[in-house]
């Protein structure tokens, strides 16, 4: 291992060590909405370090696979850049997490993709809300299947964010994991892989139940978990 990647891993480690964001796991599926609103962990925080660890390794292009769905607001962004001091309480909308803006935010290559059309609006609005136009790093594939959309992928992927197929639809698990092998062959020769909705210890498991297990015996080393999962392939 050359100097260079030691003193990038030495980088990597210090900010999962300073990565104190409480963890709860989930022993039954059907969360109700106020263990979604006031006890679940939120997504922010993991977000958050995912983009640190990212600009670490000077990643440039993130693709996402289930896009923002509802708005985000000034409070939001508050909410977001202190996350890591309150993993739990946050504005009602921050359960979805408002992923696609802060990766735009944070000034990557964002190709966000989701099959529900609806999805258009919550990305706009994210930005009505405040008052900006939508950037123009930010780039919408809204209606569009995940897994079609990687098969014809002809770019690198530098983060690839697995966010689609809810929790409990038929397959879910497998369409992750299925999304994954889909762009196998896009991901750069250093990369990140990132899965929501992975804080559940149940039969059925979460979004990752399938990916999780595939991604450790494919060599990836597992950099964080909880309501979040990140993953970093060996180089």
């Amino acid at each position: 291992m050359s100097i260079y990647s030691n003193i990038i891993r030495s980088k990597i480690n210090k900010a999962l060590l300073e990565f104190k964001v409480d963890k709860k796991y989930w022993l039954y599926d059907n969360l109700t909405g106020e263990d979604h609103d006031k006890f679940r962990s939120k997504p922010a925080p993991f977000i958050k370090k995912t983009i640190e660890i990212a600009n670490i390794l000077n990643l440039k292009t993130v693709v996402e696979i289930g896009s923002t769905r509802l708005s985000s607001t000034l409070d939001c962004i508050d909410y977001f850049d202190s996350s890591e001091k309150n993993a739990y309480e946050s504005p009602p909308c921050c359960c979805d997490g408002h992923a696609t803006f802060f990766w735009a935010r944070a000034g990557f290559q964002v190709y966000t993709v989701d099959i529900d059309s609806n999805c258009i609006n919550g990305v706009n609005w994210c930005y009505s809300n405040i008052g900006i136009e939508v950037p123009k790093n930010l780039h919408l594939n809204i209606p569009k299947d995940g897994i079609d959309f990687l098969n014809t992928f002809d770019k690198k992927i530098d983060v690839l964010y697995l966010d689609g197929w809810d929790k409990g639809t038929p397959n879910y698990a497998e369409n992750h994991l299925q999304a994954f092998l889909s762009a196998r062959d896009k991901l750069s020769d250093l990369h990140l892989i990132l899965i929501d909705d992975t804080d559940f210890n149940t039969i059925d498991g979460g979004k990752d139940k399938l990916l999780s297990p595939f991604l450790v015996d494919s060599g990836y080393d597992l950099l964080f978990n909880g309501r979040q999962t990140l993953f970093i392939n060996r180089v």
